[in-house]
């Protein structure tokens, strides 16, 4: 693997991915409680240990299979970003617009930034990335595929300015930035608003602002602490930016799972946003 350094504003990325993206998914814990599994005791202990249990099979799984770990990964923030963006719905234009979208993102970041992406890939998962690129590969190739049924379908979808906007928006800041300031501004800005926007409104039916808040707060320290406590380990094992980077989108990866499970299997089905 080449060493290689982080640019400062590769910096203030990860820090604002670590310190302003995560949070929003500290609404998890405020999530919970409307979902009802804060009523018993011991729906409450089952939904906190089933979260940190599924967080700690994604860390085993990436020490064990990098590869194949971060490739779910990958496919998973795809899925996560695009449908996050749009509005729920049960059509099947809901998950193929959303994976349209997600490929905008997170493809689009990789194949335009190939070289500096396949060093965090080396960090992330070592050397033998040739399945890794295969798959994404496909994955460009299902994303044609995809494009293509939608033009096709076009007069069947709902299609709304604010979305082309935001496409467009999306498209300059991947064409136009280095890989992780291009990323941290869609996590945070976009990504993480879009979450917030449609959840508040419902945490609020069922409890008070500053609760929903104060549990996002917790939430957010307990994620930072362990965060903290991964980068005292990797520290020790790895160069300054090889443990960020680690410690950044591996920590992710174990957020990113319970989190998608949470929110988009249950919580927007069930509200419909």
């Amino acid at each position: 693997m080449i060493n290689f350094s982080l640019n400062w504003w590769d910096y203030i990325a990860l820090f604002s991915i670590l310190f302003i993206g995560i949070p929003h998914g500290a609404f998890d814990g405020a999530i919970s409680i409307t979902l009802g599994y804060t009523k018993k005791l011991r729906l409450q202990l089952y939904f906190i240990l089933t979260y940190i249990l599924v967080s700690g099979v994604v860390i085993i799984l990436w020490y064990f299979l990098p590869v194949i770990t971060l490739i779910l990964f990958i496919l998973t923030s795809i899925f996560h970003f695009g449908c996050g963006d749009l509005d729920w719905n049960k059509s099947k234009f809901y998950f193929i617009g959303g994976y349209v979208h997600g490929c905008l993102i997170v493809l689009g970041i990789i194949f335009l930034n190939k070289i500096e992406v396949n060093s965090f890939f080396e960090i992330l998962s070592g050397d033998q990335l040739s399945l890794l690129w295969t798959s994404l590969y496909l994955g460009l190739f299902f994303w044609i595929i995809a494009i293509t049924y939608i033009c096709l379908n076009y007069s069947k979808i709902n299609i709304s300015n604010n979305y082309i906007k935001l496409a467009l928006s999306i498209s300059l800041v991947v064409l136009l930035l280095p890989p992780l300031p291009a990323f941290a501004i869609y996590f945070c800005l976009i990504h993480s608003f879009h979450h917030i926007r449609r959840t508040l409104p419902i945490l609020v039916d069922f409890m008070e602002k500053q609760k929903a808040i104060f549990l996002m707060i917790i939430f957010s320290i307990l994620s930072w602490v362990g965060c903290g406590i991964a980068f005292y380990y990797l520290s020790n094992l790895n160069t300054y930016p090889d443990t960020i980077i680690k410690v950044t989108f591996i920590g992710l990866a174990a957020l990113t799972f319970p989190h998608m499970i949470l929110v988009d299997g249950i919580f927007r089905s069930k509200f419909k946003i």
